[in-house]
């Protein structure tokens, strides 16, 4: 993976956070007209001594508990990326770093890193693999690795304690490792504690430090792969376990990181690869009907879809460790006869009002579905009113894009409600229904304009906002915001519209084809 490819799936692909297979924010959001020629010309403005703060999205886990994403603001955000790319040849080794699962590399959608499920089959064939003759397995994960990681420790792992140690006075401030861990802190009021959560820039990040962990842990010959923060490792003895926790701990220790003690254990092998929740989902998967040719694959009807949904349910309340019900919407919606998708829709909705990580998962049964959506006006209604109460901005955000996407009307209700939330991501989809100007804009002016962190937490929709020409300026931030208007940037672009930059690069390369 060259420099080029790394700029571009940094700037256009791997900036908000997931939006392919396994979506975060709805697809009507978009960073691929942030070309590298934009941000080439953002890169030359210089950044604020106190930093900046970040718009922040709250997206719900299978617990419906909330984890904090981040969107950071372009600025510093670009510079950033510019520091990684160019310094890549000092970087790139994290590309070759074998106990990774999860490291940056050349994928066909243009993105450097991708984190979705991994296929069952690889999984099993790589624990026989790295098990085989063993009779310990230890799992054991980083306790909240991205809010975690130190900033200065980018330094410590490029270019070792003593130098970084003794390199880190005001006239260093120019050295590469040092630039590294300043432009990491711009993103977060300049603070070092943390990285954000969302663009692939943090993993790159946190790759550089954990890399070198591997390294040092890798002259030891522990048997172990690492995804992400998620360690696995197989031993002969459980005193090697023991060992490998132990040498673990205390390297992560000198970058001040720690173990997860609730989520560390030692296994007698032989053991289940998948969790207890995958296996019993797995035997209760209906059984369908083969369709004749030219199709192949087996199609689930009404009933036994049903029986499976409901088995599934019953599974989640007992299983507290996984994602039962999107594993199990997800392992049949693309399966569905035509006649089971109505009531299937039906029952996902009713779900997806207590557990809004299904709400991205009703895209394809909506489409599919012969009902008109304006049917759903009311549970989706629903669904946005009761997550806008609960503040959780996917729900909001899903919510009300698939009402603007089928031109449903907002409720009242909701709509108070999801100002009252001040949430960001969902203010700005409230405003892409084209019928809510006289709400958003009022709100966006109200803000505290002598407070620039809280105007970078809405920097989204107030560039929005600018770039539609309905307010006549972001804040101080202008000149940023003027480049990437005259150069047509939108992040919620047309798709039917490509900016010059894009076109450029479609060029140059279709030029570079064989």
């Amino acid at each position: 993976m060259d420099k080029t490819y790394l700029l571009e799936g940094l700037l256009r692909w791997n900036y908000f956070p997931n939006q392919k297979s396994t979506p975060e924010l709805p697809p009507v959001f978009s960073t691929r007209q942030l070309t590298p020629d934009v941000a080439e010309k953002i890169s030359k403005i210089g950044l604020r001594l106190e930093g900046y703060d970040q718009v922040e999205y709250l997206s719900t886990r299978y617990n419906n508990v909330c984890r904090v994403l981040s969107i950071p603001h372009p600025l510093p955000y670009v510079h950033l990326v510019q520091a990684i790319c160019e310094h890549w040849d000092k970087l790139k080794y994290i590309s070759e770093n074998e106990h990774s699962l999860i490291k940056p590399s050349v994928h066909p959608d243009g993105r450097i890193v991708v984190m979705d499920y991994e296929v069952s089959s690889k999984k099993m064939e790589r624990a026989l693999k790295f098990g085989f003759g063993k009779k310990f397995k230890v799992h054991t994960d980083i306790t909240n690795c991205f809010p975690s990681i130190y900033t200065h420790a980018l330094s410590w792992a490029t270019v070792g304690f003593k130098y970084a140690k003794n390199h880190k006075s005001l006239k260093y401030s120019a050295e590469w490792f040092n630039q590294l861990d300043e432009k990491s802190r711009m993103l977060k009021r300049n603070e070092t504690q943390g990285v954000a959560i969302g663009p692939a820039s943090s993993n790159v990040l946190s790759e550089i430090i954990l890399a070198q962990v591997d390294k040092e842990m890798s002259s030891k010959n522990y048997s172990y792969i690492r995804y992400i923060d998620d360690y696995t490792c197989y031993c002969d003895t459980f005193e090697e376990a023991q060992f490998f926790l132990r040498d673990l701990n205390d390297l992560l220790r000198t970058y001040k990181l720690t173990l997860n003690i609730k989520k560390t254990e030692i296994i007698e092998l032989p053991a289940p690869v998948e969790a207890d929740w995958i296996v019993e989902l797995s035997t209760r998967m209906p059984v369908g009907t083969s369709h004749q040719p030219p199709k192949s694959g087996k199609y689930y009807a009404e009933v036994e879809t049903l029986r499976f949904l409901d088995f599934a349910v019953r599974l989640n309340s007992k299983a507290s460790d996984g994602s039962v019900l999107k594993f199990a919407v997800k392992s049949i919606i693309y399966q569905l006869h035509e006649d089971a998708v109505q009531v299937i829709l039906d029952y996902i909705l009713n779900l997806a009002r207590h557990y809004p990580l299904l709400i991205p998962t009703i895209d394809q049964l909506l489409l599919s579905t012969s009902k008109d959506p304006a049917n759903y006006k009311t549970q989706l209604n629903s669904i946005l009113h009761e997550n806008a109460l609960n503040r959780r901005s996917d729900g909001m955000a899903w919510a009300i894009y698939y009402l603007n996407r089928f031109n449903l009307e907002i409720g009242d209700e909701s709509i108070k409600e999801v100002m009252l939330s001040k949430d960001c991501v969902a203010i700005t989809c409230l405003y892409l229904s084209g019928k809510l100007d006289h709400v958003v804009i009022p709100f966006v002016e109200k803000l505290d304009t002598t407070d620039l962190f809280e105007l970078d937490q809405y920097w989204l929709i107030r560039y929005q906002l600018y770039f539609d020409d309905k307010i006549k300026e972001v804040y101080q931030d202008k000149e940023i915001f003027d480049i990437l208007k005259v150069a047509g940037v939108s992040f919620v672009p047309d798709p039917n519209v490509q900016t010059a930059g894009e076109v450029a690069l479609v060029v140059s390369d279709f030029k570079t084809v064989p």
